[in-house]
């Protein structure tokens, strides 16, 4: 048997707790208690703390695993309160907690604090989505989501979930990681493409639009160089989604606005990316257009429709699967995610920089 046979993954992926604190910090909460070992997500929880969430851990030693880590969630559950006076708290349970069954909700209830917890057990087996389904239940619970989104984030979480394993890096077996196209190979191709027409589709994951949007602008700035048009679809409706996500919406689109680039059509909001695929494909097949640049989680919509298609997105796992979908061009945006986190405007881009690079050498 060789690797690719396996039926399941076998290369890294995403992890279910840090998609549980995440999915707190789009609640708009901050302050967040991991209830496990203090190493336990130790980079996600310190990449959190530039979006301004305060994290604390229980710090979980072999001990509190043998006899139980109550005692340590209530003092740390009490002294976030005592000193920080949150309305929200997040309380996410590990790997640990998990298997020795502690209960949670019964636990927090004795603390007695006049604030909601929103609290899961989530371990790090299984789909990552799962650990974010755990904390919307929660908080629909305690009523701070209503039964109508509940069930619209159950729905798009697994729908995301199936998009990996069926198109994305979730799929059985092993990928192996390979580079993206050199950026300024694809600005060339990007600004000759312009001059037919081009379908830019914004179908990004949360806050990487921020990122990815830059790429439109600057496809924006080579349309007002050279003679041609472009079209923008994008996932960018703000009247839907968890706090943040709705937040990040509206300041992406009021930033495009001011700097001179309308939306052609929307195709859903920033966590709708594996059903908002399948809307921007039947909206661009109105457009006389045989190019398209698929920015944030190409994976999730098929380049058939289009002659040439290059899609961008972040890791080199995905490069890979982006050349087996049928992209011509695939373009790796590294780190896309660790360089939005805390921010609330649009952030400069590799391929958006390559193509503002090629303008200027052109005398433009």
């Amino acid at each position: 048997m060789k690797l690719k046979s396996l039926p399941y993954a076998v290369h890294p992926r995403p992890n279910p707790i840090a998609a549980a604190l995440y999915t707190l910090r789009d609640l708009n909460c901050k302050h967040i208690i991991l209830h496990g070992p203090a190493g336990c997500n130790f980079r996600a929880l310190r990449l959190l703390e530039r979006d301004g969430v305060k994290i604390f851990t229980t710090s979980m030693s072999d001990f509190d695993v043998v006899l139980g880590g109550k005692q340590k969630l209530l003092e740390v559950l009490n002294a976030v309160y005592s000193d920080f006076k949150p309305e929200i708290i997040g309380v996410v349970g590990t790997c640990c907690t998990t298997i020795i069954g502690e209960d949670l909700e019964a636990e927090i209830s004795e603390a007695k604090i006049p604030a909601k917890v929103v609290c899961a057990n989530v371990s790090g087996c299984g789909d990552n989505t799962e650990g974010a389904i755990k904390i919307v239940e929660s908080a629909f619970k305690l009523g701070i989501i209503d039964k109508d989104e509940l069930e619209r984030q159950i729905k798009i979480l697994r729908m995301a979930s199936k998009v990996e394993r069926e198109r994305g890096v979730a799929i059985p077996g092993y990928i192996a990681p390979t580079p993206g196209d050199e950026v300024k190979e694809v600005g060339k191709e990007l600004i000759e493409k312009l001059r037919n027409g081009l379908i830019v589709i914004l179908n990004a994951k949360k806050e990487t639009a921020y990122l990815y949007a830059d790429i439109i602008l600057a496809i924006n700035k080579a349309k007002e160089k050279f003679e041609g048009e472009f079209s923008v679809i994008a996932n960018l409706e703000d009247s839907k989604g968890l706090p943040k996500v709705r937040e990040d919406a509206k300041n992406i689109l009021r930033e495009l606005k001011e700097k001179g680039v309308e939306i052609s059509s929307f195709t859903g909001s920033l966590d709708e990316y594996a059903y908002s695929a399948e809307r921007a494909v039947e909206i661009a097949k109105s457009f006389d257009y045989s190019s398209a640049i698929v920015l944030g989680i190409p994976q999730a919509l098929k380049p058939d429709l289009f002659d040439y298609s290059v899609g961008v997105s972040s890791g080199e796992r995905t490069m890979t699967r982006l050349r087996e979908l049928g992209y011509k061009r695939a373009v790796n945006e590294e780190g896309a995610h660790v360089n939005v986190l805390g921010k609330r405007k649009i952030v400069r881009s590799h391929l958006g920089d390559a193509i503002r690079s090629i303008c200027r050498s052109q005398g433009f």
